[in-house]
């Protein structure tokens, strides 16, 4: 009787444990954690864009929770009633907003707490704003339609260019095309010809030139002092009063024409001088008197003073 009982609570045990572990593993699937303590938040939107039960919830990339319940609001209205459980290590300041998002390529949909800058925080059961982000397939087609645009456009313009050319590309263009190539090397045979002799004298004028340039850079330091020097004495010209000094030789130009002028017309003692014959003779004679005069004091100076010791004879 022991042992049946003994057996029966081995049986009994083994099924609360079976239960248990069932229950864990039940909630573990969906998201839960039994030894986590967790708050609720509840979120309504227009459309979920194919959020579901367990989906998580991530706070700047991290799993804070998951999504507990979503239910179909029965007012009419087509909103959706979705009931977060994040865990209390976690606060939501208010402003928060709950946003669904694509989780990857492939692994469905996510919330993504977008923090708010309060003051304040919400409480268990607070209902907090939320949002649908944009799916990331919208996202690439709404990027790839310009593209696509842009492509359809340059297919179209290459359709019409090779439209063109095969339009230019008939037999008589191209018949004309090879005639003109062959002139062309016709011509570049003839240049090649005659530059052939002179060959020798071209590669020389290049290597004097080249010499020519080696030469200016090497005595670039000495070209920039004379231009140095030079802009320096254009610029003491600039500053010198050159309009002055023109002005004042005009001026004394004008002044010596005027005196030639007087001296041809006879004015003034100088005019006199050079117009007037009498003067010039009586001058002339007066000098030549004059120096008869001192000839002949040289000569006879006792004619002209007397001295004695004893006083005048």
């Amino acid at each position: 009787m022991g042992l049946k009982i003994r057996n029966e609570v081995k049986v009994g045990a083994v099924a609360l444990v079976t239960i248990l572990a069932f229950i864990y593993l039940y909630n573990y699937l969906k998201g839960k954690d039994l030894f986590t303590s967790t708050a609720s938040y509840y979120v309504l939107y227009n459309d979920i864009g194919g959020l579901t039960e367990s989906n998580p919830v991530e706070i700047s990339g991290f799993k804070a929770g998951v999504v507990q319940s979503i239910h179909l609001v029965n007012d009419g209205s087509g909103r959706i009633f979705v009931e977060l459980s994040i865990s209390k290590d976690y606060k939501l300041p208010t402003g928060s907003i709950a946003e669904i998002t694509p989780a990857s390529l492939i692994a469905g949909m996510k919330i993504r707490i977008l923090f708010g800058q309060g003051p304040g925080f919400y409480t268990n059961r607070d209902t907090i704003p939320g949002k649908l982000a944009a799916s990331l397939f919208e996202l690439i087609e709404n990027e790839f339609i310009p593209v696509k645009d842009k492509i359809s456009n340059l297919i179209s313009n290459l359709d019409s260019a090779i439209t063109g050319i095969n339009q230019i590309l008939t037999p008589e263009f191209t018949k004309d095309l090879r005639g003109s190539m062959a002139n062309l090397n016709n011509t570049t045979a003839t240049v090649s010809d005659v530059l052939g002799p002179g060959e020798k004298d071209l590669k020389k004028i290049i290597a004097d030139l080249s010499a020519f340039t080696s030469t200016i850079s090497a005595n670039s330091g000495r070209i920039d002092t004379a231009i140095g020097n030079f802009r320096t004495i254009t610029d003491s010209l600039a500053a010198a009063d050159i309009y002055g000094a023109i002005s004042g030789l005009r001026m004394s130009l004008m002044e010596t024409k005027k005196l030639l002028e007087n001296i041809n017309e006879g004015k003034g003692s100088a005019g006199q001088f050079v117009t007037n014959d009498s003067l010039y003779s009586n001058l002339t004679s007066s000098l030549a008197s004059l120096d008869r005069l001192l000839t002949d004091l040289r000569e006879n100076p006792k004619r002209y003073v007397h001295f004695s010791l004893f006083g005048r004879k």
